[in-house]
């Protein structure tokens, strides 16, 4: 059995405690790695979010005419703009 003075003077990251550290700060990392890409897609999914609810708003402030230039018909934005923004459209 070791007392502390002994575990002072060994030098960092030679006994076995630092070296499970090592695996378990491997560990720690890929999870953070792991959370940080989740963190990512999340945001990138409510960004998507937000653009779609902007353009079905844009969609649906233009005039009939317009829309009949492009092919669309009032029920068709309607339909659209009426859906949740988590679903695409079409």
């Amino acid at each position: 059995m070791t007392n502390c003075i002994d575990t002072i003077d060994r030098p960092y990251g030679s006994g076995p405690v630092e070296r499970a550290g090592s695996t378990i700060g491997r560990v720690i990392d890929r999870v953070v790695a792991v959370s940080a890409q989740g963190a990512m897609a999340a945001v990138l999914m409510l960004l998507d979010w937000q653009r779609r609810a902007r353009e079905r708003a844009h969609l649906a402030a233009l005039p009939d005419d317009i829309l009949k230039d492009v092919g669309l018909s009032r029920a068709d934005v309607e339909a659209v703009t009426h859906k949740s923004v988590w679903l695409r459209q079409g």
